[in-house]
């Protein structure tokens, strides 16, 4: 426990989503901008992409949280490895529909997503359906069956708006489907953290969690970057072990030799 010897008042580089430390560059607030009017505006599919650790979990959980309860029901799909069926029932779940004993029944599943999308356009409520690690969706049929989704529409609405999140390779799969890429209104990526960005990312974590004091020099942020390549979660697992070990050595300063002997004692590849 480094809370004392650093004088903070929270763990600053948790890697769990957190409303407090969330940090906003400009690319980031505009992809978020972007999202949210897509959602907003029932353009039908998105996809959200980035690499590993860039903080797609904590984009999506932002913007849906933003999102006006009374208007939009929600059904996020956290687990994807799923069968086309699977996915369906996963959905109705989600959306508190009374299927659980129609689990594998694939065609009352759809009819019982179809009553309740037309249901809520009657209502003006918006349906999202947000599949997150969708990279893991085992096969195209799943894929398909989302992309068949779309086809539920009422006029020039669309009854549903479906948002795939994942790494990169999730745009390999859904352009296997051409139908579903020719779907796909808006293709969104998150990016890394340049040097800059990096080192407000790492000051904006550590003023909200109580930081009222420079602990960082230059030289150990640049270090940092370099050795994370701008990747949020792996700046979040060096910069805890950084403050521990600066704890066990009474460091007062966070520096280049506390950064180069962390990532000696605690490599995280």
């Amino acid at each position: 426990m480094y809370l004392k010897h650093w004088k903070l008042d929270n763990f600053p580089f948790d890697n769990t989503p957190s409303a407090q430390f969330f940090y906003e560059t400009s690319d980031h607030r505009m992809l978020c901008e972007d999202l949210y009017d897509a959602i907003v505006r029932r353009r039908g599919a998105i996809t959200l992409t980035g690499n590993i650790g860039c903080g797609k979990t904590t984009t999506i959980q932002r913007v849906l949280l933003d999102l006006p309860q009374e208007r939009f029901d929600i059904a996020l799909i956290n687990f994807s490895s799923l069968s086309a069926t699977e996915m369906l029932f996963e959905i109705t779940q989600q959306l508190g529909l009374k299927t659980k004993k129609y689990r594998t029944d694939k065609n009352v599943l759809l009819q019982a997503l179809q009553d309740h999308l037309a249901l809520n356009a009657t209502h003006d409520r918006d349906t999202l359906i947000c599949i997150d690690e969708a990279q893991s969706i085992p096969d195209m049929a799943t894929l398909e069956e989302l992309r068949m989704l779309l086809n539920f529409q009422l006029g020039d609405r669309f009854l549903i708006t479906l948002l795939l999140v994942g790494q990169p390779e999730l745009q390999q799969k859904i352009a296997e489907i051409p139908q579903l890429q020719q779907r796909i209104a808006l293709n969104l990526h998150i990016g890394k953290l340049n040097i800059q960005s990096t080192m407000y990312y790492l000051l904006h974590r550590l003023r909200q969690a109580g930081c009222n004091q420079p602990i960082l020099t230059k030289q150990a942020v640049s270090l940092i970057y370099q050795y994370s390549q701008g990747v949020p979660r792996i700046i979040n697992h060096l910069m805890d072990r950084c403050l521990m070990v600066g704890m066990r050595t009474s460091k007062t300063i966070i520096d280049q030799k506390l950064v180069h002997n962390t990532m000696q004692r605690y490599p995280l590849s």
